[in-house]
């Protein structure tokens, strides 16, 4: 198989989970995000993902974050410290999402 078709093979697979977890384009970009954060043992805040304007407007990532909550993808957590601040940790079923899409890389190689 040429690199582009395993590409497209890949990326329409990639869709088809987005799909299955109902979560348009723009929640895939701010879920990743949340998620990499988290792997990596930092934890990103509303005020945090409302500020990245390059995303989206902070409404509209607002509108977003209340969307994934919904969908039980992410969570908020009150701080410790101050319980206005509002921590977003994945949930087991976005951390599920995501070893799907692992698999899928794997099995793509």
């Amino acid at each position: 198989m040429d690199v582009l078709a395993n590409y497209f093979e890949f990326a329409s697979s990639r869709d088809k989970i987005h799909a299955k977890y109902k979560v348009t384009h723009r929640e895939c970009i701010i879920l990743r995000m949340i998620a990499s954060a988290f792997h990596e043992g930092r934890t990103l805040t509303v005020s945090d993902v409302i500020q990245m304007k390059s995303i989206a407007s902070p409404a509209t990532s607002h509108a977003a974050l209340k969307s994934l909550v919904a969908k039980k993808l992410i969570e908020n957590v009150s701080c410790t410290k101050d319980a206005r601040v509002k921590k977003l940790i994945p949930t087991e079923k976005a951390i599920k999402l995501y070893k799907e899409l692992g698999m899928l890389l794997v099995k793509t190689k």
